[in-house]
């Protein structure tokens, strides 16, 4: 690029401010990227650190997921609401829980028993021959009493029925069998989990490589497109500086600018001087230049005359 060019506003050079725009925004998207990956990571379901790594360079989908799952709960936080109050208010006291379960294993168990006896009297008929029915009678005979004796009461059966209808409006009312609400609560537990005492290093640790892989890529993007040069902040409190503390700048210019920058700058001026000093120089350092070079040619001619 010309120096002219260089000169102009960055608006008149469309190039060199596209250049600018796409690095900024490749630059913000990486940076973007590896907040993703550190949050994927936190919300990572897995233990080991293969799993969470897998999990950060699927970010995009993994948060897209429980983005979703967010606005869901969001859009049915009434109805969530209402769950947690019936939950508070009809949940069963534990004694009283105990005994229903205690209650109703027994009569399952009875009528586990009286199925069973049932069954074995059915086998028992069903192998009658002519020649084993006086011993297979008895047998009949003792699996129906058995069975009898061990049959619930209606009112266990009743009580039973009564039970399992208030535990299926129970989980009903609960909405367990959603999918959706499971998997938030999961994902709160995996949260907890990757910042358990056994996890927390794996997990900081492939948080604090994605965060640090996004910002050397957003650097290496951003000296691309300004081609080294500094950003808008530190750029603009460089120029702030030079006006500033102009003096000190002036006795100091190449530790202020680097050896590199101070090298490139010198022969810059160096070449603008040779091709038109009159451009390059203000007229007091200009006539100071000519005035060097005619005490040059009289020390020559002196010189000469001299020899």
């Amino acid at each position: 690029m010309t120096p002219v060019a260089q000169g102009r506003p960055l608006y008149r050079r469309p190039e060199e401010l596209g250049r600018r725009i796409v690095g900024a925004v490749v630059a913000f998207v990486i940076k973007a990227y590896g907040a993703a990956a550190a949050l994927s990571v936190a919300l990572s379901s897995s233990e080991s650190v293969g799993g969470k790594a897998y999990d950060a360079v699927h970010a995009v989908p993994n948060l897209t997921e429980r983005y979703h799952q967010a606005a869901y709960v969001v859009e049915h936080r009434e109805q969530v609401q209402a769950t947690l109050d019936y939950a508070r208010d009809h949940a069963p006291d534990p004694q009283q829980l105990d005994a229903a379960v205690q209650r109703s294993s027994a009569t399952v168990d009875r009528i586990s028993t009286t199925y069973d006896e049932v069954t074995a009297a059915k086998d028992a008929l069903l192998g009658i021959r002519p020649t084993n029915i006086l011993d297979t009678v008895p047998q009949v005979k003792d699996h129906i009493q058995a069975a009898w004796a061990g049959r619930p009461s209606l009112e266990s059966i009743k009580e039973l029925e009564g039970q399992a209808q208030n535990a299926q409006a129970f989980l009903t009312q609960l909405n367990l069998q959603d999918p959706v609400v499971r998997r938030i609560y999961a994902d709160l537990r995996s949260v907890l989990d990757n910042f358990a005492s056994d996890e927390i290093a794996s997990t900081l640790g492939v948080m604090g490589f994605a965060l640090a892989l996004a910002w050397a890529m957003s650097i290496a993007v951003g000296f691309w497109s300004r081609r080294g040069r500094p950003g808008l902040v530190a750029g603009t409190l460089q120029r702030w500086g030079a006006r500033r503390f102009r003096p000190w700048y002036a006795h100091n210019l190449e530790h202020a600018m680097g050896a590199p920058m101070y090298a490139v700058a010198r022969d810059r001026i160096r070449r603008d001087i040779v091709a038109d000093p009159e451009q390059a120089l203000d007229p007091e350092a200009l006539a100071e230049l000519e005035r060097w070079f005619e005490r040059r040619r009289a020390l020559s001619s002196a010189s000469s005359a001299a020899d």
